[in-house]
């Protein structure tokens, strides 16, 4: 793909409600830094949330992305939309998979179990589980009785519970069924 194909994306990004997450979809595999730091400032620019949340998540799940940093500080923004910091934990839990994870993530992704919102709850608990964070065993433990539900997902609860069989060693526990 051409440096102004990369560049049209990353605009169809920040602008475009219509096909922004398509244009998500093709940045993900992506392998360029300067259009990883475009798609960088998009998150970190005071655009439209949709767009922002859509640059959270090109990069947590492009692989060549060192964005884990930019993605754990809107996570922990409480500041910030419920949609970027979703995005930003999931994420979190993509692209740190296999690999080392800062304390300063780790202790980020924890603290967010405990977050007002449900979503947010939710997400930092898909992201404790896919990243095996033992310490949050205890959050998480005590989440398996959250009954708030996140739309298109399950409760709160059951992805406590998903993360929990991921810490206990499952591989590929089922995921629970959709609400």
């Amino acid at each position: 793909m051409s440096v102004f194909g990369r560049r049209k994306l990353v605009q169809t990004l920040a602008t475009d409600e219509v096909n922004r997450w398509q244009a998500a979809r093709a940045l993900s595999s992506v392998d360029d830094a300067r259009t990883l730091r475009r798609v960088e400032r998009v998150l970190e620019g005071d655009g439209d949330e949709e767009g922002r949340a859509a640059a959270a998540y090109v990069l947590g799940f492009n692989g060549a992305s060192d964005a884990s940093d930019l993605l754990a500080e809107r996570l922990a923004d409480p500041e910030e939309s419920v949609v970027v910091r979703t995005h930003a934990a999931e994420g979190l839990g993509h692209l740190l998979q296999g690999g080392p994870v800062l304390a300063e993530i780790r202790a980020t992704i924890v603290s967010c179990l405990r977050d007002p919102e449900p979503e947010v709850r939710f997400w930092s608990s898909f992201a404790a589980g896919a990243l095996d964070l033992q310490e949050s065993r205890p959050y998480l433990e005590q989440l398996r009785a959250d009954e708030a539900s996140v739309e298109g997902w399950w409760t709160v609860g059951e992805e406590a519970e998903w993360a929990l069989r991921c810490l206990d060693g499952e591989e590929d526990p089922p995921l629970p069924r959709p609400r």
